[in-house]
């Protein structure tokens, strides 16, 4: 089993291996990986604040990794295809479902589809009902900043770099669960991982 989680947090043990602030792409035939500072505002107007460790490719995979500030990774998403996993690291915990508003949401608050982020990420669209700014990055590459706007929910990030990641691409943006963990509904996320706030003025 740790052997298992050790594998999928490759990426972000890549990431952290640096600290320098650098907006060049490093050499290497790797996946590139972008680095970001990350604020997550659940509407109380106090942001929550991590590293987020990101890797997507049109038009809907997608793998990020949430860091703690302090600490190792907290969870791992991967997506693609229409499939959706979530791992809770600590709980070693796959949760496996679509490519909806669910994960994303549960994971950062904001309620976008994973081909909506992906298409947020690389090219500024707008899903409807939310608000994006990109900075910086040429279209239909990672950008080196972004803000998410769903009502009084919101997330920023902020590049601090680009890595190279060493685990194969063709394993990211797939969507399926590791071998030899449990498995949930990803329905079920944001309530057994106690992620689920409360929204200002009650349900939404």
């Amino acid at each position: 089993m740790k052997r298992v989680l050790i594998g999928l947090v490759g990426l972000a043990t890549v990431a952290c291996a640096r600290d320098h602030r650098g907006d060049g792409v490093p050499a290497g035939v790797g996946p590139l990986v972008a680095v970001y500072k990350i604020a997550i505002d659940d509407g109380s107007g106090v942001a929550r604040r991590a590293r987020l460790s990101l890797w997507a490719e049109a038009p809907d995979r997608l793998h990020a990794e949430l860091i703690a500030p302090v600490g190792g990774v907290l969870f791992v998403l991967d997506a693609g295809g229409g499939n959706a996993c979530v791992v809770d690291v600590a709980a070693a915990t796959a949760y496996v479902g679509t490519g909806g508003p669910g994960a994303i949401e549960a994971l950062v608050g904001v309620s976008l589809s994973v081909s909506d982020a992906v298409a947020a990420l690389l090219h500024g669209a707008s899903p409807r009902g939310l608000a994006v700014t990109r900075g910086g990055g040429a279209d239909g590459t990672l950008p080196e900043t972004i803000r998410i706007v769903d009502g009084s929910r919101s997330i920023a990030l902020s590049r601090v770099r680009f890595e190279r990641g060493r685990t194969d691409p063709r394993t990211l943006g797939t969507g399926t669960p590791p071998t030899q963990l449990p498995v949930r509904p990803i329905e079920s996320l944001a309530r057994e991982t106690g992620l689920e706030p409360a929204r200002p003025g009650g349900n939404r």
